[in-house]
């Protein structure tokens, strides 16, 4: 990792309340891997004094870029929504743990909702041109929440849609359709979103021994484990050392295995 100097290129809105901004990091388009993130310092000048972790979504390595995905819902996020094109901004990359990729002759099940999406976006791409099926589950409150067909092509090869208001697509919670994906065959599953979103795909996978990644979401503030302000607390720890009964989000994780979480916490 290294705290490069970008360039931010396009910075758009392309949902209700969701941006995409792509950001010319020629250093982390060169070695991000699905499930990594960024964490941007979006005001030099001192406020909002800690950086904003982000996802990446994708990587143009051809043009030296990546974009992040990112919702407006905060001090941070609203101050990056007004960066302009052309100006340059501080991004340390790329950090964390990436998605163990598997088998390109395994149907891959992606389940995202919210500003969990991101990763999936990217995971999915790279699954994509491995050859592997990938089917994508993404779940939001509104058919306004959603991103554009646009987004997963190239990234899923079926998307599957729902909405708590029945808006669009399925009219339900997200883990709802992955039932029906989890009584259809042998799977692998990744998912990023809402806490009480990504524990309930983590049970349902455990509970069928089905191989499941977690992205966790969490609010991270150095992004590098100085802080540990950012711990998981975690299944089948050291008994006789009391700090492995936790884990680093940002340095540990953010991808774990499901079982490896202690879900109760």
């Amino acid at each position: 990792m290294i705290d490069e100097r970008v360039e931010v290129l396009t910075n758009d809105e392309v949902a209700e309340d969701f941006f995409l901004a792509r950001l010319e990091a020629p250093h982390i388009a060169a070695y991000a891997q699905p499930g990594q993130f960024v964490n941007v310092e979006v005001n030099a000048g001192g406020m909002p004094f800690l950086r904003m972790p982000l996802s990446v979504c994708a990587v143009h390595k051809q043009i030296n870029c990546i974009d992040v995905l990112y919702q407006n819902m905060g001090p941070k996020s609203d101050e990056l929504s007004r960066c302009r094109v052309g100006e340059q901004l501080r991004c340390l990359g790329p950090l964390g743990k990436a998605f163990v990729q598997a088998d390109r002759e395994v149907r891959s099940v992606l389940v995202g909702g919210g500003i969990g999406v991101p990763p999936m976006i990217f995971l999915g791409s790279e699954l994509v041109k491995k050859g592997a099926e990938v089917v994508s589950l993404v779940g939001a409150r509104s058919a306004a929440h959603h991103l554009a067909d646009s987004f997963f092509q190239g990234a899923a090869t079926r998307l599957d849609r729902s909405t708590d208001d029945g808006s669009l697509g399925h009219h339900g919670l997200v883990t709802e359709l992955l039932e029906r994906e989890l009584a259809a065959g042998p799977c692998v599953v990744y998912t990023c979103g809402p806490h009480a979103m990504i524990e309930a795909v983590a049970r349902a996978c455990v509970e069928r021994d089905i191989p499941c990644q977690v992205s966790l979401e969490e609010y991270m503030a150095c992004g590098i484990g100085i802080c540990v302000g950012c711990v998981v607390r975690v299944e089948n720890a050291d008994a006789d050392n009391a700090y492995a009964d936790y884990k680093r989000i940002c340095v540990d994780g953010p991808v774990f295995d499901a079982r490896e979480i202690c879900w109760e916490h």
